[in-house]
C-alpha cells in the first residue's frame, strides 16, 4: 500500500485527497487528510464537529448513507503564509438522492503543515442562496 503521507506534500494535493475520499465515499482516505490536533467540522445546517473523533463520526454518518455524488470543486480563493493555508471553494455535489439538481455548498478549507506534510484543520460548509445569473459566488 502506498504511504498515506505521500500525497499530501501541498495544500492543494490534500485539497484534492480530500475531495476524492468524499467524492467516493473512502472513510479510510478521509481519516488519512485530517489533522490530529484542532480539527474542526461544519457541514450544512449543522453545529461544529470539534476533535478529531467527532470530525470523523460526522464524516462516517455522511459517506455510509450516501451514494457516490458527482462533485465537482471550484476554487475561488488561495491564501498560505507561515505553514497555513486557507482555500474558499464551492462544491458541486449531484445530483442529489431522489434526483434533484446539483446542489451547491461555498466551504472555507483551511490546512496546516507539519514535518512537511499537509493536512485539512477545517472545513466549512454552508450552503448557497441563489444568485443572479453571473455574480460572483463572493459577492
Amino acid at each position: 500500500m502506498k504511504n498515506e503521507n505521500s500525497q499530501l506534500t501541498t495544500a492543494k494535493s490534500t485539497e484534492a485527497a480530500f475531495y476524492s475520499a468524499f467524492a467516493h465515499c473512502d472513510m479510510a482516505a478521509m481519516a488519512a487528510v485530517w489533522d490530529e490536533e484542532g480539527a474542526v467540522c461544519i457541514h450544512p445546517g449543522a453545529a461544529a464537529a470539534t476533535g478529531r473523533d467527532a470530525v470523523l463520526r460526522s464524516w462516517s454518518g455522511i459517506l455510509e448513507q450516501a451514494a457516490m455524488p458527482e462533485l465537482r470543486v471550484v476554487l475561488l480563493s488561495r491564501t498560505e503564509h507561515d505553514g497555513l493555508a486557507v482555500h474558499v471553494v464551492e462544491e458541486h455535489i449531484g445530483p442529489v438522492a431522489g434526483g434533484r439538481g446539483t446542489v451547491v455548498v461555498l466551504a472555507t478549507n483551511v490546512y496546516r503543515r507539519r514535518g512537511g506534510t499537509w493536512r485539512i484543520l477545517e472545513h466549512h460548509a454552508s450552503a448557497v442562496p441563489e444568485r443572479p445569473a453571473g455574480q460572483h459566488p463572493l459577492q
